[in-house]
């Protein structure tokens, strides 16, 4: 007499998928948020791209000891170091507006803020706005310290 044993089922038993599936909704629920871009997690990036890009305009001044200039374009929304041929652009919906001195103006639309040789700076202020949230990224005259802040 042969006796033939049953294996096991294989596959998964609906207790298994519901827990799955539950565990998938919660982790969407959690982690959309985070990849939905917002206006202010916008304005935060870009804020820090300026800064960063004025502390390299700052450097280049101590390194090579001359003046550098950081140029901003507040119509075509783009800004950079005048000494590189590379600028960076403003992502669509956000607008810049420069605060520097009279001098340091090319036209209605573009400006300076310039380093010297000694850190200082020609101080000034790149505010950037976007769905009705501000961001100042402010360059202090006489240390060249940058900072990004809220508008008052």
């Amino acid at each position: 007499m042969t006796v033939a044993l049953r294996s096991p089922a294989r596959g998964f038993t609906l207790v298994e998928v519901i827990i799955v599936i539950a565990l998938v909704a919660v982790m969407a629920a959690v982690l959309s948020p985070m990849l939905m871009t917002s206006p202010i997690r916008a304005l935060q990036a870009e804020a820090r791209d300026v800064a960063t890009t004025l502390r390299e305009t700052r450097r280049l001044a101590l390194a090579r000891q001359s003046r550098q200039r950081f140029v901003v374009d507040t119509d075509s929304g783009r800004y950079g170091i005048a000494s590189n041929t590379l600028s960076a652009a403003l992502p669509d919906g956000m607008q810049a507006q420069l605060t520097t001195d009279e001098s340091l103006l090319t036209n209605e639309s573009t400006g300076s803020i310039d380093f010297f040789p000694d850190g200082s700076s020609s101080g000034g202020r790149v505010s950037l706005v976007m769905a009705d949230r501000f961001l100042d990224v402010d360059v202090e005259w006489l240390t060249g310290r940058i900072r990004v802040r809220e508008p008052h």
